[in-house]
């Protein structure tokens, strides 16, 4: 069962809800940092979602097995966001730790 790397982006107002939603059926590490989008969002955004200048949002990311990736976005999509979550999900080909 190889390992994803999960990224949410989401409003920054949204941010809690969503990870308090993850929480419920994830145990890992959830890192948060702030996130821009400069120029034109993607295509498909509604209108009032386009970006002509500089969009501020937060990225959510976690590793998880792939195994449970369905749940985490099921988790999110019936939390209470306001807006828009995007999502993507990458393999791990490797990580660790250096000390």
């Amino acid at each position: 069962m190889p390992d994803l790397l999960l990224t949410f982006h989401c409003a920054i107002r949204d941010t809690e809800t969503i990870v308090e939603a993850i929480r419920t059926v994830a145990r890992a590490p959830i890192h948060v940092r702030e996130d821009a989008v400069r120029g034109r969002d993607f295509s498909d955004a509604r209108t009032a979602e386009q970006v002509t200048g500089n969009l501020r949002r937060n990225a959510v990311e976690l590793i998880v097995a792939d195994t449970i990736q369905d749940d985490v976005i099921r988790a999110v999509t019936n939390s209470r966001h306001e807006r828009p979550v995007r999502w993507r999900a990458v393999s791990v080909v490797s990580c660790g730790r250096i000390a």
